[in-house]
C-alpha cells in the first residue's frame, strides 16, 4: 500500500489499516450514554489539568511583590475598658446598662 518495503512505510500501513478498520466499524454506531458521560469526563479532567499546570507556572515566574507597611485606616479597634475600681454596680430596675 504505501512503502511497505520500509520498515517506517510497513510501520505506517499497519497503523494506517488499523485506523481505517476501526473507522469503518465502529464510526456508523452512536456512541452510547456511558461512552459520552466518559468522554466529558476526560475532557474536563485535561482542562483542568491544564488550567492547573498554567496557573503554577503562572505563579512560578511571577516577580514577588515588595510589602509596603501602611498605617490602619479605619480599623476596627475595642475601646479601653474601665478600671477595676471604676466599675459601677447596676441596680436591678437599671435596664440602660442591660442593653448595652
Amino acid at each position: 500500500m504505501l512503502f511497505s518495503s520500509s520498515k517506517l512505510g510497513h510501520i505506517g500501513q499497519i497503523i494506517s489499516t488499523g485506523a481505517v478498520w476501526e473507522i469503518g466499524t465502529s464510526a456508523f454506531t452512536p456512541p452510547t450514554a456511558n461512552e459520552i458521560e466518559t468522554f466529558v469526563h476526560v475532557v474536563i479532567q485535561v482542562v483542568v489539568g491544564i488550567v492547573t499546570i498554567y496557573a503554577t507556572v503562572r505563579k512560578m515566574f511571577q516577580k514577588p511583590e515588595s510589602v509596603v507597611k501602611l498605617p490602619a485606616v479605619g480599623s476596627v479597634v475595642a475601646p479601653p475598658a474601665p478600671p477595676a475600681s471604676a466599675s459601677v454596680a447596676a441596680s436591678p430596675t437599671d435596664t440602660a446598662h442591660v442593653a448595652e
